[in-house]
């Protein structure tokens, strides 16, 4: 009989002895995931000029904390699951939410350098030659989505997510309207509107069209 085994035995027989009833053990586990404590808001800089950078594998960690070290301010969303082992037993772990994704908080040239000279960093985004600047009070809007602190709105919260993802310049497929089933870029994001302009491959050639946020799913 193992440690553990013994623990839980003891524990049956202790209760018995007092006249209470052995643990149920489903009801200790919603217990304690009641106690569990939501992540502390992340409150991110809106002084900084925030862009997005592709990491190298398993670099997104440690990129963060070297460019943390160096005073540049980063942020890679994270959300928090629960992982079941074969034997049963079960774990909270703050996995990525978005593959290789760092956002980087930047004052000026030097830092996008410092950024760009991290061996973890792939390479910073840039569209046409400009770089994809999330706004800080839509980059703030997604991270109190995804840890809890958000309006408590679903739609809300689902909107500050869309706004971040599709700014991220991932390929978009177009299904409503006469230019449904083509595929493009996002180039830019009009948050208050909820319209995002897309470049388009028309005629054999990138054509940027205004499309709602209705209009277009990521690939």
């Amino acid at each position: 009989m193992s440690g553990k085994t013994r623990r839980i035995a003891r524990r049956r027989r202790e209760a018995i002895a007092h006249g209470r009833p052995p643990a149920d053990r489903a009801a200790e586990i919603r217990r304690r995931r009641r106690r569990r404590i939501r992540p502390a808001r992340i409150v991110l800089a809106a002084d900084r000029v925030w862009m997005v950078a592709e990491t190298r594998p398993r670099w997104a960690a440690r990129a963060a904390g070297d460019l943390e070290a160096a005073g540049i301010a980063t942020f890679e969303p994270r959300e928090e699951i629960e992982l079941t082992s074969s034997s049963g037993r079960r774990r909270t772990a703050r996995v990525p939410l978005l593959h290789r994704t760092l956002f980087v908080g930047l004052h000026d040239d030097h830092d996008l350098g410092r950024v760009e000279g991290h061996p973890g960093i792939a390479r910073v985004l840039f569209r046409d030659g400009r770089a994809v600047v999330i706004a800080p009070s839509v980059l703030q809007g997604f991270a109190d989505a995804i840890t809890g602190h958000g309006s408590g709105e679903g739609d809300g919260d689902a909107e500050a997510v869309r706004a971040v993802l599709f700014a991220l310049g991932d390929g978009v497929r177009v299904t409503a309207g006469p230019l449904a089933t083509l595929r493009g870029t996002v180039e830019e994001v009009d948050v208050g509107r909820r319209r995002y302009r897309v470049a388009l491959s028309l005629f054999g050639r990138e054509t940027p069209v205004v499309l709602d946020e209705e209009q277009i799913e990521r690939e």
